[in-house]
């Protein structure tokens, strides 16, 4: 899965979780959950989570938290 390859490059991402959900609801194909060790990092991880997934993977995500 090329969201999971993505995601798994950012060092600082810990216990990654991808959790396809597309077929429980139409709101949204996967929920990501990652961990990080401080609440700036998890902000940094979360803008390039985001940044990351719009231009390699032309996904534009509806929510990003973090």
């Amino acid at each position: 899965m090329e969201l999971e390859r993505l995601i798994k490059e950012f060092p600082k991402a810990k216990d990654v979780k991808i959790i396809k959900i597309d077929d429980l609801t139409v709101v949204t194909d996967y929920i990501v959950i990652a961990t990080g060790t401080s609440t700036t990092q998890v902000k940094a991880l979360a803008d390039e989570v985001d940044f990351q997934v719009k231009t390699k993977l032309g996904i534009d995500p509806a929510r990003v938290e973090g």
